[in-house]
């Protein structure tokens, strides 16, 4: 007889072995509230047997437009343990967006709550194949809600539903950010959910001794895939944090002694910068760790001056689960900047890029030191992308991930990202990497952010252009950074910026990355 291990299944173990052991907390001072494992895995029952309640099973999707808190756990759990696909989606989205999601997805259930019930309400009127919308706070639901969560769940039998749930079913429905055009929806198994959390305990060597900080949202893969729900299946414990705060993310590391949590490079930068960092205990940390882009090596020798955990970074994309490969707290200062080498298990090529068209081949690979497509396999792949067939044959061409990124190996093995294919810049024949200016501006102690793009220009084709935030108080201008980068040998002088916009702040992504299509729109603000 096959056995299966599922999603649902990775809270079987804390719950059996370490019922008494604080499993989820969230909230702080008089608002905090606490879940051991035993009382975790009887409220995600609960909540399975309220979701078969409404006539939702296996291959359902159930989608949640919540923040990070304890509802999202359990309709997460929940969903997992009657076969259910579970699809998070991102809070800060409108209302077109959130509606365009539902149905590309077949979402037979929304879970909402207060803060997003505008945007949910108007996403009902557009999305009607969604006959569920499910409120999760306790204040009196909207009038367009058909149930309320914690009503669903009240009374209902604290033990598993009992649904056969096999690991190559589908659990997840995941849509790519949207940086660059309209998402896509990305099904992964609960074959590959397992699969990547076995090579974040090898990277991160998770424990049930750890606490978890969830700072990023719980509906980007980064902060879900690579360390809540590793965390959940070792025994650690999880804070979550309902949305990013610095401050509030200083303290709750602070009276929590968190041992572990994921950020962004921008939100590390900000933790950073923040007043209160000196005053605060962080002793407790022992390893954060980033994603999303590659730190600016100044940030690293930042961190380890006044913070000292470790770092560690991960690569990925959303397809692949999110991890492909890693550089471990041993190489941050001896490679920084690098995305490190191929995670447990997977594989990983750069292949030239073509002139015809046609996916890359990895059999064509490039010399150390030669850039072309970063292509990647493993066992956490996704199944696919959801109704996208033509996208599939090209992003799985010849059995391998097509990332879309551009990168070189060197000649150690360590993966260099240099930019996204379609962010690459073909100014008068040469070829510019928007990465490589950002780390170079970014070493001015003026600026404190910084996004490059290529500009439309009559002559050249496509000029180098800066978007910089500079640091609160700083008087700095484009001769100040275009000296700063040539005479300091930093940048050659076709690399530099043509144009440069000094900004408020940068588009971002709830996950912190940089939506770079919106960057002219914020330019035009400022």
């Amino acid at each position: 007889m096959k056995h299966s291990q599922t999603l649902g299944d990775t809270l079987a173990w804390p719950a059996r072995y370490l019922p008494g052991k604080t499993a989820l907390v969230y909230g702080h001072g008089a608002q905090r509230r606490a879940w051991t494992f035993a009382e975790l895995d009887a409220e995600v029952n609960r909540h399975a047997h309220g979701l078969l309640s409404l006539g939702i099973g296996k291959g359902d999707v159930v989608a949640a437009f919540l923040y990070n808190t304890p509802a999202f756990v359990f309709s997460l759990l929940a969903a997992a343990r009657i076969g259910a696909v579970f699809n998070p989606v991102n809070y800060r989205l409108a209302a077109q967006e959130l509606a365009f999601i539902l149905a590309d997805g077949g979402a037979k259930a929304l879970l909402f709550e207060a803060e997003g019930a505008n945007v949910a309400e108007k996403a009902a009127t557009l999305a009607p194949a969604t006959t569920h919308w499910i409120y999760a706070d306790e204040d009196a639901a909207p009038a367009f809600a058909t149930s309320r969560l914690s009503a669903l769940a009240a009374g209902r039998p604290a033990t598993a539903p009992g649904i056969a749930v096999d690991e190559d079913d589908d659990c997840i429905l995941m849509y790519t950010s949207g940086t660059t055009g309209r998402p896509k929806g990305v099904l992964h198994t609960h074959r590959s959910k397992l699969a990547h959390n076995a090579l974040m305990h090898q990277a991160m060597r998770l424990s049930r001794e750890d606490v978890g900080l969830s700072v990023a949202p719980l509906n980007h893969t980064a902060e879900l895939h690579t360390s809540f729900l590793p965390r959940l299946q070792v025994g650690a414990t999880q804070v979550l944090q309902r949305r990013f705060d610095a401050a509030e993310a200083l303290h709750l590391i602070e009276s929590e002694r968190v041992t572990h949590f994921f950020a962004a490079p921008t939100m590390v930068g900000m933790l950073l910068n923040h007043p209160d960092l000196p005053a605060r205990d962080l002793a407790s940390l022992r390893l954060v760790e980033y994603g999303g882009a590659s730190m600016a090596p100044h940030l690293v020798r930042e961190w380890d001056r006044l913070v000292g955990a470790q770092l560690i970074q991960v690569y990925g994309t959303t397809e692949m689960g999110p991890c492909m490969s890693v550089l471990y707290p041993h190489e941050q200062l001896s490679h920084p900047g690098s995305a490190g080498t191929p995670a447990l298990n997977h594989d990983l090529v750069v292949a030239r890029l073509r002139d015809d068209g046609a996916p890359t081949d990895p059999a064509d690979a490039c010399a150390p030191g030669e850039a072309g497509e970063i292509l990647v396999r493993g066992p956490c792949m996704m199944r696919g992308y959801l109704n996208r067939p033509e996208a599939n044959a090209r992003a799985l061409a010849h059995g391998w991930y097509h990332t879309g990124d551009v990168g070189v190996l060197d000649g150690d093995g360590y993966l260099w990202i240099r930019d996204r294919i379609d962010h690459m810049i073909n100014s008068g024949a040469e070829n510019v990497y928007p990465r490589e200016v950002e780390d170079a501006l970014i070493e001015h102690g003026d600026v404190l952010e910084v996004a490059v793009r290529g500009e439309a220009d009559a002559v050249w084709g496509q000029v180098v252009s800066a978007y910089v935030v500079p640091r609160d108080g700083a008087a700095v201008d484009a001769a100040t950074l275009d000296r700063f980068l040539v005479h300091g040998d930093r940048l050659a002088a076709y690399k530099r910026p043509r144009r440069y916009h000094f900004v408020a702040a940068l588009p971002k992504t709830t996950s912190g990355k940089i939506q770079k299509h919106l960057l002219q729109a914020a330019a035009q603000a400022a």
